[in-house]
């Protein structure tokens, strides 16, 4: 599935690009610094683990380890048995997410791989499972309540987790429809206020994901139901939100989107010019800019301490 989330405008790339407000007359090169912004984000996505940082609805499915599936994302510890002759290693029950997770809609335990059977686990104290790490988002790992009757069970595929997976999923300021969208091919409606919206940029109408690739005024044009979400018609005064990410995560883009763009005249020869005078082409740039964000590379299940 194509996440349709780019962490930058092309309004704020215009601004960073002239190093002031830029000319209201700048809008013959919007194609151009539309594909910029998404290459620069679909790079960040990869770089960080095919990752990312705006919410999107899906549902991940896990295969649980016995036997010939002993090589699964379920947890091995060793065992330390040592009055049992050929003591094995085991699994517990805890696997670790194959993405950053917002929050979940449902789990569902199916009990052997062709799924004839299952039972759904709910979240919290005196239920069924716990998402970790326990104070901060985003979650990266499930793992079952020692006190719950219910389990993980071995297959393929036996272990299906919905949700909205990603980083964060923190909205702007309201804006509201004017009009109904009366249906769910729609792809040109409007809003009372244009002003503080950009292409490239994902709102959020209802529980519908919208991304928008233009605007007119105070009318938007968009790619209905984006990110998992299900296209649907809304009422008039509905509420419209856009999406915000990390400072650090856009800035990124942005300085991304600057090379790219400069990258558009310089040809593939690592420097132009000797010495001091060289200027150095976009493979050293771009690897320092995306340096920037190790930090989120840190962040998984394989990243807490244990004792």
């Amino acid at each position: 599935m194509a996440t349709r989330h780019s962490y930058a405008s092309i309004d704020e790339l215009r601004d960073y690009l002239a190093g002031t407000a830029y000319s209201s007359g700048w809008t013959s090169d919007t194609g151009i610094l539309r594909r910029i912004i998404e290459s620069a984000s679909t790079r960040i996505d990869n770089y960080v683990g095919m990752q990312s940082f705006g919410p999107r609805t899906e549902t991940h499915y896990f295969d649980i380890g016995s036997g010939s599936l002993r090589n699964t994302p379920q947890l091995l510890t060793p065992s330390t048995d040592d009055s049992q002759l050929g003591g094995q290693d085991f699994f517990i029950n805890a696997i670790p997410l194959d993405s950053w997770l917002v929050s979940i809609t449902s789990v569902t335990s199916y009990k052997q791989t062709e799924r004839t059977s299952n039972e759904t686990l709910t979240e919290g104290y005196n239920e069924d499972y716990w998402l970790e790490p326990y104070n901060t988002n985003p979650k990266t790992r499930l793992k079952l309540n020692e006190d719950t009757a219910k389990s993980f069970h071995s297959g393929q595929g036996t272990l299906a987790v919905e949700g909205v997976w990603g980083y964060a999923n923190d909205l702007t300021a309201e804006k509201t429809t004017t009009g109904a969208i009366t249906t769910d091919s729609e792809i040109s409606w409007g809003v009372n206020d244009a002003s503080e919206l950009s292409i490239a940029q994902t709102i959020l109408v209802g529980t519908e994901q919208m991304y928008i690739t233009n605007i007119s005024s105070n009318t938007l044009t968009v790619e209905r139901g984006v990110n998992g979400t299900t296209a649907s018609t809304h009422d008039a005064g509905t509420s419209v939100y856009g999406y915000e990410y990390s400072p650090v995560v856009v800035q990124a883009c942005l300085d991304l989107a600057k090379v790219f763009f400069r990258d558009r005249d310089m040809g593939n020869t690592l420097t132009i010019g000797s010495g001091a005078e060289g200027i150095t082409r976009s493979d050293a740039d771009a690897s320092s800019v995306l340096a920037t964000l190790d930090e989120f590379r840190n962040i998984t299940a394989y990243s807490e301490v244990y004792f």
